[in-house]
Order: C-alpha cells, then structure tokens, then sequence
C-alpha cells in the first residue's frame, strides 16, 4: 500500500495540516491583544518566530553541520527576502485593516500561485482558472469597494502584496526543490526584524507584551511552519490546499469572540465570492489530478 493511500498517514497529515492552520489562523488576533506599535511587534514577532525555527532545526542537525544553518544557496537567499516582506506586510496589514478583509484576500493565494506560474514558469491555465481569476478579482473589488477609511485600503493593499510574494515563494519551491524552506523561514524572519529594528520602541515594550509577542512569534511561525512541514509530506498538495482553507473562516472568528470585531457585510459578500472561486479551482484541479 502507498504512502498515498495509507489511512493512518492520510489521517495524520490531515490532522497536522489542519492544526497548522488553526495555528496560522492567530495571525491577526495578537495585534489587538499587544499594545506595542507596528514596527514593534513586528521585529519582536520576526525575532521570536525566528528564533524559535532556528532551535528546532539545529536540534535536528547534526552537531558538526551547525555552520550549515548559515549557508544559503542563492534561491534560497532571494526566497527569504521576499519571504521576510510578505510576513512584514502580512502582519502590518491586520493594524490597518479589519482581520476578515486581510485574510479574505489572502485566500485568493492559490489563484494568484496559479496565474504567476503560468507567466514565470509558463506552466499551463485551464480554462476554470481564467473564469476562477475573474471571479475573485470581482470578490476583491467587493471587499474595497465603497471603503471611505485610507487606512482600510492601505490594509487591503499590504494583504495582497503579501499575497502576492507568498505565491512568488510558491513558485520559488517548485521551480529549485532542493532549497531549504527552513532556513528561508527564519533568515526571513530575522531579515525583517532587522528592518523593523531602527523603527521599533524597545523601550515601551512592557513584560506583558513581551509575554504575547513570545508566543505570537513562537505559535505563528514556529509551531505553523513546523506542523505544515510535518503533514505535507503525507497527503498531497492539493487535498493541504483544501484543509488549510479552514485558516479563513477561523481569524475572523477569533477577534469576532475576544475583541467583538464585527464583519462587514460587503466584506462578508466579496470574501464569499474568493472563498467558493478558490474552492472551485481546487476541487477542480484534484479531479484532474485524480483522473
């Protein structure tokens, strides 16, 4: 029986992806707990985050490959620029923004994958990824449209240009498979703390917030990336795609219970849309991949 087909590696790799998601699904709840500015949380979450990923993997190693941990290929060096940008704006976005609109248009992450490999990798499009595209351009136009707030718009605009670089790294990992998603993590992460660093107020910084942006950089980064590696390796790609969706419906949610933060119904409308087009873009692509 194949890796593919076993229940109890199937089963697993579900249940890892599916935490992993639950894990990323935090993102944008640790902003309102913190008082710490932008710049702040996000050196120390890139800091923290950084360094938790870093541990682990020099754990794994061996002990005389430590100074592997530092040498990059150059794929992997450009890989965590744009990895250390789409987490800078990513997280940036949930100060400006309500969680709901950010994450709304982060779910249109495969579509946008899609249409970036067809230019760069001159991979094939299907016809339903042309009308997928159309509809979920249609579902951002929804979630800005009417928005009177600058700094709404400038949150819908962090989200997807961080969207748009996580689908570059996507790429990244399919075009050099041999590059380490590791060390592009927290060379990434560290690579943006340096850059929040001449901005951020380390003075202000209380013990309290220190405690949450710990764990925000420790759950969100270490713990995500970790069990997403761990469950990716069982299933396939596009059945992690189907269970990581479960990340949308869940940000909202959580600031919803703890903060009250209500969704807006044209949010709720244009975030519908992306959400069924992405669906049906994936459940598309896994009867091709069946047949």
């Amino acid at each position: 029986m194949s890796n593919q087909t076993n229940p109890a590696r199937l089963g697993l790799g579900i249940v890892l992806i599916a935490l992993a998601a639950l894990s990323w699904s935090t993102a944008g709840l640790f902003p309102r707990i913190v008082s710490t500015d932008v710049f702040t949380t996000l050196f120390w979450r890139s800091t923290l985050g950084g360094i938790s990923v870093l541990a682990v993997q020099a754990l794994l190693i061996k002990r005389h490959d430590l100074r592997s941990l530092w040498r990059l290929t150059g794929p992997e060096l450009w890989m965590s620029v744009a990895g250390s940008g789409a987490m800078v704006c990513f997280i940036a976005a949930f100060f400006f923004a309500p969680v709901a609109d950010v994450v709304f248009i982060y779910s249109a992450f495969p579509i946008l994958t899609l249409l970036l490999s067809a230019l760069l990798l001159r991979t094939a499009i299907r016809r339903i990824d042309v009308l997928c595209t159309v509809t979920v351009i249609g579902g951002m136009g929804l979630i800005v449209w009417g928005q009177t707030a600058l700094h709404n718009l400038l949150g819908a605009a962090l989200s997807l240009m961080a969207t748009l670089l996580f689908a570059l790294i996507t790429i990244g990992i399919k075009r050099f498979p041999d590059a380490e998603m590791v060390k592009v993590t927290y060379v990434g992460a560290f690579v943006a703390a340096l850059a929040m660093a001449p901005f951020a107020s380390f003075g202000n910084t209380s013990t309290h917030d220190l405690v949450w942006l710990w764990l925000y950089g420790f759950l969100n980064v270490g713990v995500g990336f970790g069990l997403y590696l761990l469950g990716v390796r069982r299933i396939k790609a596009v059945l992690a795609s189907l269970v990581c969706m479960i990340e949308i419906p869940l940000a909202p949610l959580w600031v919803y219970v703890f903060f009250g933060e209500a969704v807006a119904r044209q949010s709720l409308m244009g975030g519908s849309v992306i959400v069924l087009a992405v669906l049906a873009n994936v459940l598309g692509a896994r009867r091709t991949e069946t047949a």
